[in-house]
């Protein structure tokens, strides 16, 4: 009996294996070739990587570069006292490679269900300034930059057949209003806003100081639109003759270039004239409702000098206006210095002599800066007229 099993488990042995070979482990050996994965969706990318801070409806928003404004509302500096700067502080830090010169920049978003089809942006203040953007199909945003501070701002987004994707309002602050075009003419701001005498201000959008504005500075059509966008219709080119335009950067602009080889006080003293000129040109500019950019080569010597004037001859403070001109470090080291300068970019040194050259010579006991300045232009042939015009169109 035991013979007659064992012999039957022997005859088993070859089937149980074959067996095995038809029905090898699923796990270990699956020979059924299985279907590819069916293809997955990608996770969207941010549609708002590049996009700027968004601004929404009812935001106060700040617009001066933040290393800037914290500079302004920090420093004060008495007049006639050149003994300390804090421009060069750490907590500032506006070295090199600097790009506190570049305006708070703010997005408006809309989402993906209008994302088809081309967008219309409209940007407009209450005193009527405004602004349109065209936005291609498949953007979810649109930054914009420039802002004017202490302003109230509407945007309005409008897609295909004029249906609104989006609208609001925001509120703007900040003590500088700086212009940055895109295409890289660097150190640029506006005059205005300072606190002049008497409770006044100085007006906004009238008079732009700067670097060097030229064809191959501006060679985008972004940074012409954000020119453009500003108003500005006349240049005035504060170079020598070695760099100075023959002509405005953009044709539509009038155009003035004096020629001035120095600044500082070598400008005040030696091209008295060429000071007039600029002085009557600027004024005529704002009588015709014209805004003007003036410019050298850095936005600092040159372009420094007569920001002092200006300034000075409104009735801002000596102090403040050594203050503004500082503001030059901020901008990216070959904009704000040439060679290895770096104690010219302070209030201690040539701005010093000019503004000096204006408290010892023309102003005496008892008065302002801003008569000094004023007999300044008078001594050089600027008649009182022009300088009243200028200062009653100015300040507001």
């Amino acid at each position: 009996m035991k013979t007659r099993k064992l012999l039957a488990l022997l005859l088993l042995l070859p089937l149980l294996t074959y067996c095995d070979k038809k029905n090898p482990d699923p796990i270990e050996d699956d020979p059924i070739e299985k279907p590819e994965p069916g293809p997955v969706d990608p996770v969207d990318e941010d549609p708002y990587a590049d996009a700027a801070t968004e601004v929404k409806n009812g935001d106060l928003i700040l617009v001066t570069n933040e290393r800037m404004q914290a500079f302004l509302e920090d420093v004060t500096y008495p007049e006639r006292d050149y003994s300390e700067t804090h421009i060069l502080d750490e907590k500032y830090a506006p070295t090199a490679p600097g790009n506190a010169d570049k305006p708070q920049e703010y997005s408006i978003r809309w989402t993906k269900a209008n994302a088809e089809g081309d967008k219309i942006v409209k940007l407009w203040e209450d005193d009527g300034w405004s602004r349109e953007m065209t936005v291609e199909s498949g953007e979810y945003y649109v930054n914009i930059i420039n802002l004017r501070p202490n302003a109230h701002y509407h945007y309005e987004v409008k897609g295909a057949g004029g249906k609104t994707v989006t609208s609001g309002e925001f509120d703007t602050k900040g003590l500088v209003y700086q212009v940055l075009f895109k295409a890289n003419v660097r150190n640029a701001r506006d005059l205005g806003g300072w606190k002049a005498a008497r409770g006044k201000t100085v007006k906004y959008r009238m008079i732009y100081r700067g670097g060097r504005l030229q064809p191959s500075t501006l060679t985008s059509k972004r940074g012409k639109e954000d020119l453009k966008a500003q108003g500005i219709l006349a240049q005035l080119d504060l170079r020598g003759k070695s760099d100075v335009l023959s002509g405005p950067t953009v044709d539509y602009m009038d155009f003035c270039a004096p020629v001035i080889e120095e600044g500082y006080t070598q400008m005040l003293r030696d091209d008295g004239a060429k000071v007039k000129q600029c002085f009557e040109y600027i004024t005529q500019c704002v009588k015709d409702n014209k805004p003007v950019y003036y410019h050298c080569s850095l936005g600092r010597d040159r372009t420094g000098t007569l920001t002092m004037l200006l300034l000075g001859v409104l009735g801002v403070n000596e102090g403040d206006i050594s203050k503004e001109y500082e503001l030059t470090q901020f901008a990216p080291y070959e904009w704000a210095t040439s060679g290895g300068e770096t104690t010219k970019m302070t209030r201690r040194a040539d701005y010093k002599g000019a503004a000096n050259y204006i408290w010892n010579n023309f102003v005496s006991d008892g008065e302002t800066f801003a008569q000094g300045v004023m007999k300044y232009l008078l001594s050089i042939g600027v008649e009182e007229k022009t300088i009243l015009d200028f200062c009653a169109l100015m300040l507001e």
